[in-house]
């Protein structure tokens, strides 16, 4: 049976087809040996959710269904608030959680509660796929 993977990351102040191409990106790289899960599932072309809760309440679903968290860390000057909230809850919940990029490298809220950092999305992915299924 395949491990759930969490694409976590920045959504507020990156253009859509931006945030939805590191998602579509990482399911590329992930797919075959796990079942990926994101934030913008069922949202790709247009804001679906009827009430922001909604999106908080099913990405925290996903996480406690994940068995690993990957969290893109390469936007810079964009609201960091939601995904930094999905590092600790993934965190205080054991699950695995892998950075990719460098934009707050030295955040220390981030690098506590995170495993492992890797430069790119590519490196991140290759790890997971080698370790992780």
């Amino acid at each position: 049976m395949k491990k759930y993977i969490f694409l976590a990351g920045p959504m507020r102040g990156v253009p859509r087809e931006q945030s939805l191409g590191y998602r579509e990106e990482a399911t590329r790289l992930l797919e075959e040996n796990f079942r990926v899960l994101h934030a913008m599932r069922g949202r790709e072309l247009k804001e679906t959710m009827p009430d922001p809760k909604g999106a908080v309440i099913r990405d925290k679903m996903d996480i406690d269904q994940a068995d690993i968290v990957l969290v893109n860390d390469s936007y810079t000057n964009v609201s960091n608030i939601g995904t930094a909230m999905e590092i600790m809850y993934s965190w205080e919940r054991g699950k695995a959680v892998i950075i990719f990029g460098e934009e707050h490298l030295h955040d220390y809220w981030m690098n506590f509660h995170s495993h492992l950092r890797f430069k790119n999305l590519e490196e991140a992915c290759h790890f997971i796929n080698k370790m992780f299924k």
